[in-house]
């Protein structure tokens, strides 16, 4: 807990995976040449298993978004298939 971790870019797959406690912020540089909200920053499975702790992504996530997700606060901009 009380770990704040910022990721400027992106991340791929299982992002936050067994989170427990602390906050996840994922967005693109100030630079990207891209809109944030249509386009996918964070990978599939991101946040699975976790059980409390925070996660903002300024844009959208992959596929299974949450699942097995026990306690844990998730922002996105949207998100594929299957999310929780």
């Amino acid at each position: 807990q009380g770990l704040r971790l910022e990721v400027i870019g992106d991340a791929n797959d299982y992002v936050g995976k067994g989170l427990s406690g602390g906050t996840i912020i994922v967005r693109p540089s100030a630079s990207a040449a891209f809109v944030a909200h249509e386009n996918t920053i964070i990978g599939n499975t991101v946040l699975y298993g976790a059980t409390s702790g925070q996660m903002f992504a300024a844009g959208q996530a992959g596929e299974r978004l949450c699942v097995r997700n026990s306690g844990a606060t998730a922002v996105v901009e949207g998100a594929g298939t299957n999310a929780c």
